[in-house]
């Protein structure tokens, strides 16, 4: 228990509280009472002392030490506080905030100007190749009295989907129906389908094409076009009747036992189609030519409807319509940057006020706390008078209550602290820093900011108008 009670601060420097000793507990832990009832009993100190006996000098010891110890913790508070506000004020004058705030408004407002100018210059570039594609667009629409908006697939991948679908059915079905009777067998079943299956494909995709030029306005290309159309339909009917033709020629030749070539089956096929065009032999050979027949007309529809009906619109239109879609993307990117840019100096403006804010405020809220730890000092430190004479007279008291002779003398004695352990410790508290006007100094800096922001942004709206007339022309 002594080393808990010697161990007693005076002073806690985290909370900044100076803390009452208990004097109840020390004369607990150090029997003072009891001490005072034995060495009563005793008769001790005698009636004719007149100096303190030992235990009186042990208590004005302890109290003299614990008032000691609380002064050295106050004194290292103030040293703390006093190197914080050296540090604080060597902080201020090594930086300058002054200066330093507006370096960051002048850099910042000219790096934003700076940018606006670069992006400006880039996306002018841009509304230039939209504007051509646009012109271009508006003169073809004009030329070729076209009111309605091109009309397209968004997905070129779902619009082709069951193209390679059926051209796989027709090569399988091909495979199956030739292989069965052919001298080839399955591999040349395999090859001779999978030429039928290319063969109309290609046909249809010219076929469709073809087609979309009879929507020209000019009659000699719509007349050449109706001739290429018909030229493709009419072979893809050839090829497909002379696809039947062959695999009866195979069933035939199998029947009597004699070898038919594939070179020689299409050649005789080609013949038979003059002579018989139709019916086919079989069922089979018929479902062959209609498959085929299927595919071709599949191919050609999804080729005509792949694009506008009108040739060149369609891919006229995607140019005007990417290049606008990439430069609206491009400009609203180019906004968001700027926006990024002036939050973020905004910020920094921010930073720089808000140290300055609590600086100041830390600096005046350190002057306070001295100021309340100094003002609270005496009358904290004369406490300890208080606590010795609590302590002597309990030991008094419990001496007296024992004791059959008369007290001596010194026990009508008051003892005291000397006055230096009461004394407030001596410091000088240094001048506050040159602080200026940094809030003051943040507002104009905000507004400037504020107004190269708005000068830039405007240069972009304007771009943007311009793109917004064209699309409205064209839409």
């Amino acid at each position: 228990m002594s080393d808990d009670w010697e161990n007693i601060p005076g002073f806690d420097r985290i909370k900044r509280e100076y803390v009452p000793l208990d004097v109840d507990g020390w004369l607990r832990a150090h029997r003072i009472q009891a001490e005072g009832n034995e060495r009563g009993e005793r008769n001790q100190p005698g009636s004719d002392e007149t100096l303190p006996d030992e235990m009186y000098g042990k208590i004005e010891s302890w109290v003299r030490r614990r008032a000691l110890a609380c002064k050295a913790e106050v004194g290292k508070h103030i040293q703390d506080e006093l190197a914080a506000l050296h540090h604080l004020r060597s902080h201020w004058e090594k930086e300058n905030p002054e200066i330093d705030l507006d370096i960051l408004v002048t850099r910042r407002c000219r790096d934003l100007d700076l940018t606006a100018t670069q992006r400006v210059g880039a996306l002018d570039n841009q509304r230039a190749a939209y504007e051509e594609a646009a012109r271009d667009l508006s003169y073809f629409r004009r030329l070729n009295r076209l009111r309605q908006v091109a009309h397209y697939p968004e997905s070129q991948i779902a619009h082709w989907l069951w193209v390679p679908v059926f051209m796989i059915i027709e090569t399988f079905v091909g495979a199956n129906l030739l292989g069965s009777v052919s001298r080839g067998g399955v591999i040349e079943g395999w090859m001779v389908a999978l030429v039928l299956t290319v063969v109309n494909v290609a046909l249809g995709v010219f076929c469709g094409r073809m087609w979309r030029f009879t929507n020209y306005r000019w009659g000699f290309v719509k007349v050449f076009a109706y001739v290429l159309s018909a030229v493709c339909a009419g072979l893809a009917l050839a090829w497909n009747d002379i696809a039947g033709h062959v695999r009866d020629l195979y069933v035939l030749a199998e029947k009597t036992g004699t070898f038919e070539t594939l070179d020689g089956a299409f050649a005789t096929g080609w013949r038979n189609m003059f002579e018989r065009p139709l019916p086919w032999e079989s069922l089979q050979s018929a479902g062959l030519a209609l498959v085929g027949l299927f595919v071709f007309a599949l191919t050609a529809y999804k080729s005509y409807t792949a694009d506008d009906s009108f040739p060149g619109y369609g891919a006229k239109h995607r140019k005007e319509r990417d290049l606008r879609y990439s430069y609206q993307y491009d400009l609203e990117e180019a906004l968001k940057g700027l926006k990024s840019q002036r939050d973020d100096a905004t910020a920094a403006i921010d930073e720089i006020k808000s140290r300055y804010e609590m600086d100041r405020a830390g600096w005046k809220a350190a002057q306070d706390r001295l100021e309340m730890v100094v003002n609270d000092y005496p009358m904290n430190l004369k406490q300890y008078n208080k606590y010795l004479a609590h302590l002597l007279a309990a030991y008094r008291d419990a001496n007296l209550s024992t004791r059959t002779t008369r007290p001596p003398s010194f026990f009508d004695r008051e003892l005291t602290i000397d006055e230096d352990v009461i004394e407030v410790p001596k410091f000088e508290v240094p001048n506050a820093p040159e602080w200026g006007d940094i809030s003051k100094k943040a507002e104009v800096g905000y507004l400037e900011l504020e107004a190269i922001y708005v000068q830039t942004t405007s240069r972009f709206r304007t771009l943007g108008g311009i793109v917004d007339d064209y699309a409205e022309d064209n839409s």
